[in-house]
């Protein structure tokens, strides 16, 4: 993600911490449910020391959201992606502020099948607190960011928070990783981050994984996309989306609001790499 704030002075990893005690104070005089998730808010011994953080990204109870968007926005954060647009999962949305930088909220995490609201209720029954920017912040439990962390991989095309998260993980720590997946509706992206894909062949999700595991074009993520989708009207909607530009993207990409001619000139060349795409399939089949 860009960092539009390039002027600013604050050390980027200075600025993610307090960022984060900023959201938390928020969400305290709200009584907004949130946990932290990633970057600072991981537990020690989990991810490999000197890693740094970006943004800051919570978790927030679905049925929250409202307040939380109002709340941000009471303080000057501006949002730059939607839900529907700032990833294939629609999970999660984006908000910048000047001072604060980047803030990720998401309603579900990528993976988890589970009714996000549900979802939330099992994540945060085990959440601790640890302190960022002197600010307590609830954040997951042990086991549930190893889960976060592996699925966060498993779409990231593999990182090294594999080797801390799971491999570092001793065998009845992997087994209570493994029930929390079962509970979560998560076993699919958790086989997919930990090279057990293939035992989920039969599942709508395999191909989409298995996409993000191995890579292919964009066509094959569409298909996969369209096979995940779990109801006829999700798929129409991704068909919809398919032949849409993404104006968030488009607007990240370009540093500024993009304007009709940008829009038109990116939507020729959406169609002119779907339509190589498409031959050069049809001249090798």
């Amino acid at each position: 993600m860009s960092d539009e704030g390039e002027g600013r002075s604050a050390p980027i990893a200075a600025r993610v911490h307090l960022a984060h005690a900023v959201v938390q104070k928020l969400a305290d005089d709200r009584s907004i449910d949130l946990l932290h998730l990633k970057g600072p808010a991981v537990l020690p011994g989990l991810r490999p020391e000197g890693r740094q953080s970006s943004d800051v990204d919570v978790l927030v109870r679905p049925s929250h959201l409202p307040r939380l968007v109002a709340a941000l926005e009471s303080v000057g954060f501006e949002q730059r992606t939607d839900f529907s647009t700032g990833s294939v999962f629609a999970h999660a949305a984006n908000w910048w502020h000047d001072d604060w930088g980047w803030v990720d909220v998401h309603t579900s995490w990528p993976g988890v099948m589970l009714d996000a609201e549900a979802a939330f209720d099992v994540l945060a029954r085990t959440s601790v607190q640890r302190q960022i920017a002197h600010w307590d912040c609830p954040v997951p439990d042990r086991t549930a960011q190893r889960l976060i962390l592996v699925l966060h991989s498993a779409r990231s095309e593999g990182t090294t928070d594999v080797d801390h998260a799971w491999l570092g993980a001793e065998p009845a720590e992997r087994d209570d990783v493994r029930r929390l997946a079962a509970e979560l509706r998560a076993e699919v992206a958790l086989a997919a981050g930990i090279g057990e894909l293939d035992r989920h062949r039969g599942a709508p999700t395999y191909a989409l994984w298995r996409h993000f595991t191995e890579g292919g074009s964009r066509f094959d993520e569409w298909r996969a996309r369209f096979a995940a989708a779990p109801t006829v009207r999700a798929k129409v909607a991704l068909l919809t989306a398919a032949m849409r530009v993404n104006r968030d993207h488009l607007r990240m990409e370009l540093g500024r609001p993009p304007t009709r001619e940008d829009v038109r000139a990116r939507q020729r060349l959406r169609v002119k790499k779907a339509v190589a795409e498409l031959s050069d399939r049809i001249g090798r089949s």
